[in-house]
């Protein structure tokens, strides 16, 4: 395979934004979650399983590009990590989505619309710094703003795992409840790997 060495900015920006759609697309179906019967929350999160299929597909176009393309708008190892992270995240918040629809939770706990309000914050934030890095590398502004989101979740967690009144729900609520804010901390913390990788590129690149 011969490496093309004029530039491809585009395809590697266009490729991140497809990675950008997926992660919407499961904020929007933990948001639908959230809001219907317990009978109907399965298939819903179902769809998660898809779009997390759609961002491997996604990944793996960032890995041709990759191949394909011999210069890159800045460390290729960097690009990499993006798509990485971002299809990561996908996956994470099917992890959530698939805790979400368990028949254990007749009632949300308190919390759950908190945190998914900021997990679709720590999303747009992503968006913008997309849409952003063709002519802004140092974006530090990102980096912050993630980390902070991320200790919003953190804390809801602690609400959310309040183990006075889920102990009148029982064992079962107590262990969903708990599982629960593990899966909304790992994906807060995708987001935070992310911004490691957006720092390192301010670093290199500013």
């Amino acid at each position: 395979m011969r490496l093309k060495r004029v530039p491809q900015d585009t395809v590697f920006y266009e490729r991140l934004s497809d990675l950008v759609a997926q992660m919407r697309q499961c904020n929007l179906v933990l948001a639908e979650l959230s809001g219907i019967e317990v009978s109907e929350r399965r298939q819903v999160a179902d769809r998660l399983r898809e779009i997390g299929d759609q961002a491997d597909e996604d990944m793996g176009a960032v890995l041709r590009a990759l191949r394909e393309n011999y210069i890159t708008p800045f460390d290729r190892n960097d690009l990499y990590l993006l798509g990485h992270h971002m299809r990561d995240i996908c996956h994470l918040l099917h992890g959530a989505g698939f805790v979400l629809a368990s028949e254990a939770f007749d009632q949300l706990p308190s919390g759950v619309l908190e945190t998914l309000a900021v997990l679709s914050n720590q999303t747009d934030h992503t968006s913008r710094m997309v849409t952003r890095l063709p002519g802004k590398l140092d974006q530090w502004d990102y980096v912050d703003s993630i980390n902070r989101l991320t200790y919003q979740v953190e804390a809801l967690q602690w609400r959310m795992s309040d183990a006075v009144p889920n102990s009148k729900r029982g064992l079962t609520y107590m262990a969903a409840v708990s599982q629960l804010g593990q899966a909304f901390v790992r994906a807060a913390y995708g987001f935070t790997e992310l911004g490691k990788v957006v720092a390192a590129i301010a670093i290199k690149e500013s």
